[in-house]
């Protein structure tokens, strides 16, 4: 790691008594002004960067969503104003695709106004200039480091954001559950250490959950996305919270054999299974337990709208009748090309499976959404 990264964290950490919680090492990992991995002008997302997200591979899926807020804004009577939040929203590629698609439903976009929330000052410098190129009147939109304050009608999107929020990643001992901490190794690096639960956290809070860990075995707990969903819920007066990521169902996310957890990072496009190995160089991210996310936002007073894989989401929104359209114009090469993309956004093997959708929402009962028309999984949760 360099040199300025060891010193800012061997500071933190000598003030915190030589050791971390794991959640506040991501933290600092991911969202330190100075070193933060989302916080540096480096390139992350897309062919130059460490991974790959599904609106950079092509604008379909974008268009996709689109219909989706369409529709959502119908079912609510059409109000206006209609506010899209984009959490997290990188370069800026989604909201672009979002706000270009828009522009064929009159109503609908006249309607629309668009909040980016990031707290990365390149990624708003990115997200800006993306929409100026795309000709996106910025008058319509705006940017927050957090929630707004209300949304009275409207959809709160989150593409790969509750991923990346830091995660309490715990141990069962012998004697009852551990914390995963992080200290200096006295070689000039970091190593983890076992220390008692960190507040929030508790040694109660997996069987509350119904988790059982063997002892030896790890996995995360995402307290910080659980209060997330609780406050997206306070926030939401009538409209949907759709959330795309990788994850599972609790019962398949702490299924017997996954007890090393499921914490990773993304560099250069591999996949890196040291958490501490480049701290604020590589993305740092855990499967999302979907279960947990859904019970946080019943809290925060959200019904469950819909559950269900990325791969039938698309083709609930018509992804194969918008290829077969979008095609026609092209090339035979171009063609196979976008045929390809589209495929992997789609196929159990790729992004299909991995990715789950989730929908929660408020003033919206008994309305359903074409994303899950064809295979809604809400009883798995």
């Amino acid at each position: 790691m360099s040199s300025l990264v060891l010193q800012k964290l061997a500071e933190v950490l000598v003030a915190n008594g030589g050791v971390l919680s794991f959640r506040r090492f991501m933290e600092l990992a991911l969202y330190h002004p100075d070193f933060g991995y989302y916080m540096t002008g480096r390139a992350r997302i897309g062919r130059e960067g460490d991974f790959v997200t599904s609106p950079e591979l092509t604008s379909l899926f974008g268009e996709l969503l689109t219909l989706q807020c369409v529709e959502i804004w119908e079912l609510l009577d059409r109000p206006k104003p209609f506010c899209l939040v984009e959490m997290g929203g990188g370069t800026g590629r989604l909201s672009a695709d979002l706000m270009t698609t828009a522009r064929r439903f009159p109503g609908f976009f006249d309607a629309l106004s668009l909040v980016l929330v990031d707290t990365s000052p390149d990624f708003r410098a990115r997200q800006e200039q993306l929409l100026l190129s795309c000709d996106v009147d910025l008058g319509k939109v705006s940017w927050r480091s957090d929630l707004p304050e209300r949304v009275e009608h409207g959809v709160i999107l989150g593409n790969e954001f509750l991923d990346a929020l830091p995660i309490h990643w715990v141990e069962m001992g012998g004697e009852g559950l551990l914390e995963i901490g992080v200290s200096l190794n006295g070689e000039g690096g970091l190593k983890t250490v076992l220390i008692p639960p960190q507040p929030p956290m508790d040694e109660g809070y997996l069987v509350r959950a119904g988790i059982e860990l063997a002892v030896g075995e790890r996995t995360e707990v995402g307290l910080v996305a659980a209060d997330w969903m609780r406050e997206a819920g306070r926030v939401l007066q009538n409209g949907v919270l759709l959330l795309i990521d990788y994850g599972d169902t609790a019962k398949e996310y702490h299924s017997p054999g996954r007890g090393a957890g499921r914490l990773v990072g993304h560099r250069g496009h591999e996949r890196i299974d040291d958490p501490l190995c480049f701290p604020g160089e590589m993305d740092l991210t855990a499967h999302v337990d979907f279960s947990a996310m859904v019970r946080a936002g019943q809290a925060g007073g959200l019904d469950l709208l819909g559950y269900t894989t990325q791969g039938w989401f698309l083709l609930g929104l018509g992804i194969l009748e918008r290829l077969e359209q979008a095609t026609r114009r092209m090339s035979e090469e171009a063609a196979m090309a976008l045929r390809q993309t589209a495929m992997r956004l789609m196929m159990p093997q790729e992004m299909g499976e991995r990715f789950k959708v989730l929908a929660m929402g408020r003033g919206m009962k008994e309305r359903g959404l074409s994303g899950f028309r064809l295979n809604d999984q809400r009883q798995r949760l």
